[in-house]
């Protein structure tokens, strides 16, 4: 089914549709190019069934762009007609040569369900990334279960999220039958919070699927209640063979806040460390960036975007803020615009998060002595900033039960289990506490007085 509208509009007409076609692919193809595969084939679309028909001129051609261009062509059919379409491929006089590879007629799904822009092909990479790459390539084309799980591990921009999402969509095309779950740990939260289901209806529905997907494993530090049933999850799939895919800002060696009996298991498979973008790497991305946005840069400004933005999520967010500029300001980017641009998406310096920046935050609120929120008085305002501050510690910092414990005076890990339980309650029965807490995490991450 199509579950949304054409990401480009279409025309009437065959010959209409393929020269709008055709300019879309200018926008990542030569016109040389263009001329030697695009213009020999024929296209028409039914809108009715959602299909696009190519006819290649000879079976020869058929079979070298099976090679060379297929998978290409068919992410690009999605991105021009929209999801759910269906392509198929004939030779014009209808017959096809016995050493071509691909049969009379051919029909692929064009869904990309975990977005277009997420293929192994827009992936960049380098020499320090190969590795990695090859292997999520490895991984997700499903012949065989080695790796399992395949963890891949990096900072904030290195484009884990976006390997991760590779795969699930070459899972998704390669294994068109195969059921995919993919999805955040605040999603798999939001499953439990089904009440239509009980805990273990809703176990059933996840472990009932082919493939595992969870995006930025290290959340977990934020729902430590959920931990237990990931474990059971976890080992369902792993009885039953089938693949597991995660993400993680840290590697599984450093998480101490991992339950030491989800942690072994997550030891048990492969995990890839990605590296953040070096200068080559970023200065290919704005390159791409600026000739698919026709942005209109100058070299000397996309050098200067590559050298003071680090991650591709910053890179992202000052290209978009500057083709949003292109687009409704209606005039050239000058020169003073483009530096105003950067110094807006800049960040701001704030100091560190640390133990000891949420203890002042805390004692500042409620108007305590650091040394008291610690200590052992079991006085009711002293508790519950007890309280505030070790959820804090646990939701910002990540820190462990044992570690919290040590923190705050030397308690025992069960307390403190107890004490972040007993807040979290509070948290859903007061809509007060609740803003509280919110203020004191924006405090805390933003800086500012103490």
């Amino acid at each position: 089914m199509r579950t949304g509208a054409s990401a480009f509009p279409l025309a009437s007409g065959d010959g209409v549709l393929k020269n709008d076609f055709r300019q879309h692919l200018l926008r990542t193809c030569s016109e040389q190019d263009l001329r030697r595969w695009f213009d020999p084939l024929d296209i028409s679309v039914s809108e009715p069934d959602q299909s696009c028909c190519v006819s290649f001129p000879h079976a020869y051609f058929a079979a070298w762009f099976e090679t060379a261009i297929k998978e290409f062509f068919e992410k690009q059919v999605g991105e021009v007609l929209g999801p759910g379409y269906v392509v198929r491929y004939r030779t014009k006089n209808g017959a096809a040569h016995p050493h071509a590879t691909l049969p009379l007629e051919e029909t692929t799904v064009t869904e990309f369900p975990y977005g277009h822009r997420f293929t192994f092909e827009t992936f960049l990479a380098n020499e320090k990334n190969n590795f990695p790459l090859a292997l999520a390539r490895e991984v997700a084309r499903g012949q065989e279960v080695r790796y399992n799980p395949f963890i891949a591990c990096g900072p904030s921009g290195s484009g884990k999220t976006h390997l991760v999402r590779a795969m699930a969509n070459a899972v998704a095309k390669n294994h068109p039958d195969a059921s995919i779950f993919f999805g955040s740990v605040g999603d798999i939260q939001t499953c439990y919070a089904d009440a239509s289901k009980t805990r273990h209806e809703i176990r059933a529905d996840i472990t009932a699927c082919d493939w595992l997907f969870i995006d930025e494993l290290t959340d977990i530090q934020r729902a430590p209640d959920l931990e237990q049933e990931l474990i059971i999850i976890f080992n369902a799939f792993h009885d039953a063979g089938k693949q597991m895919v995660f993400s993680s800002r840290e590697r599984v060696t450093s998480c101490d806040f991992f339950d030491p009996t989800f942690k072994s298991r997550l030891e048990w498979g492969l995990m890839v460390h990605l590296k953040a973008p070096d200068l080559d790497v970023r200065i290919h991305y704005v390159e791409q960036a600026n000739r698919d946005k026709r942005l209109g840069l100058s070299r000397e400004q996309l050098l200067t975007l590559a050298s003071r933005f680090e991650g591709f999520r910053r890179l992202e967010g000052v290209l978009l803020r500057i083709e949003a500029f292109r687009q409704h300001a209606g005039q050239e980017l000058t020169e003073a615009e483009f530096n105003r641009h950067i110094r807006l998406s800049e960040d701001r310096k704030v100091p560190e998060l640390t133990p000891d920046r949420i203890l002042a935050v805390c004692a500042e609120q409620f108007g305590l002595a650091v040394r008291d929120i610690i200590g052992q008085s079991r006085r009711k305002e002293l508790v519950f900033a007890r309280q505030t501050a070790m959820t804090l510690c646990r939701t910002l910092l990540g820190m462990s039960y044992p570690a919290l414990g040590r923190l705050f005076g030397g308690k025992d890990h069960s307390t403190v289990l107890y004490s972040i339980r007993k807040f979290q309650q509070i948290q859903e029965d007061n809509q007060d506490t609740k803003v509280l807490f919110r203020q004191l995490t924006k405090k805390c991450r933003q800086g500012g007085p103490a």
